[in-house]
C-alpha cells in the first residue's frame, strides 16, 4: 500500500505517541485523545461542546472518555472554593496514563464564569502538550444542596459521573422525581439506572415514557389505583 505524507510546516500538533500506540485503547478513544491534545494548553471546555465537532455525538464521546478514564488517561478532581465547598469537578486529560494516584493538592479556587466558546483552530505548531481541563457545570451541585442538603465528596463525584454519562438535565430530572417521593440521592440514582437500561437519554424520552405508562394505567389496571397514584412510570425502589 502506498504511503502518503504531508508537509508539516503548519497546522499540525506534536503529541506523545504513548496513547496512539496503546493497544488497550479503541480507535475511538485514540481519536478523542489525539483531538483533545491538539487543543491549546489548559484549554477549558464542556463535553457537550466538544461533541459537536464530530458526527457521532455526545454518547459516543462519553464512551470514549470512559475508556480513557479506565486506562489512566483521564483523572477527575474536585475543585473547592475558599470555604472548602465543592463547586465543580475538573477532568484532566494526560498524554501518558497515570497508573497510580499521585499526591496532588488542588488549590481552593473560586470558579469563574466560563462560557462554551468555539474551539480554537490550531493553525500554529502546537508542541509539549501536557493536559487539558474539562469542567462540569456547578449548577447541578447547587440544585442538590438547595433541595437535599450538604453535598459530600462521594455524592458530588457520583453526580458528576452521572452528568458525564447522561446529561445534566436528566440528572436534575431524576432528582426532582426523588424529591416528589421524599427520597434521597440514592433513589435518584436508581431512577437514572432505570432510564439508562430503558435507553432513555433525553427529557423528551422521559416524558414520552411517562405518558405511555399513564395511558397503560388508564386502559386496564383499575385494580392498581395505588400504583397509578404515582405520576411517574418509575418502579418503587427501596433505596434507603
Amino acid at each position: 500500500m502506498a504511503t502518503f505524507r504531508v508537509n508539516k510546516s503548519k497546522n499540525y500538533t506534536i503529541i506523545n505517541n504513548t496513547g496512539l500506540r496503546d493497544e488497550r485503547l479503541s480507535w475511538k478513544a485514540k481519536g478523542i485523545l489525539a483531538y483533545i491534545l491538539s487543543l491549546p494548553d489548559d484549554w477549558v471546555f464542556y463535553m457537550e461542546e466538544i461533541s459537536t465537532h464530530a458526527k457521532d455525538g455526545i454518547d459516543s464521546l462519553r464512551v470514549g472518555m470512559k475508556e480513557l478514564k479506565k486506562y489512566g488517561y483521564v483523572r477527575r478532581f474536585p475543585v473547592k472554593n475558599e470555604k472548602g465547598k465543592i463547586t465543580n469537578w475538573e477532568t484532566i486529560i494526560y498524554e501518558v496514563p497515570q497508573v497510580e494516584n499521585p499526591q496532588m493538592e488542588k488549590p481552593q479556587v473560586e470558579v469563574p464564569f466560563v462560557e462554551n466558546p468555539t474551539l480554537l483552530s490550531t493553525k500554529e505548531l502546537s508542541t509539549n502538550k501536557q493536559n487539558i481541563n474539562i469542567q462540569s457545570s456547578s449548577s447541578i451541585f447547587s440544585f442538590y444542596e438547595n433541595n437535599f442538603g450538604i453535598l459530600n465528596t462521594f455524592i458530588a463525584e457520583s453526580i458528576s459521573q452521572w452528568v458525564n454519562d447522561t446529561s445534566e438535565e436528566l440528572v436534575q430530572a431524576a432528582m426532582e422525581r426523588a424529591l416528589k417521593q421524599q427520597k434521597k440521592w440514592n433513589y435518584a440514582e436508581g431512577i437514572l439506572k432505570q432510564w439508562v437500561n430503558k435507553n432513555i437519554r433525553t427529557l423528551a424520552d422521559v416524558n414520552a415514557a411517562e405518558i405511555e405508562f399513564k395511558n397503560k394505567g388508564r386502559k386496564g389496571e383499575k385494580n392498581n389505583a395505588s400504583v397509578r397514584k404515582n405520576s411517574s412510570f418509575i418502579e418503587k425502589y427501596d433505596f434507603e
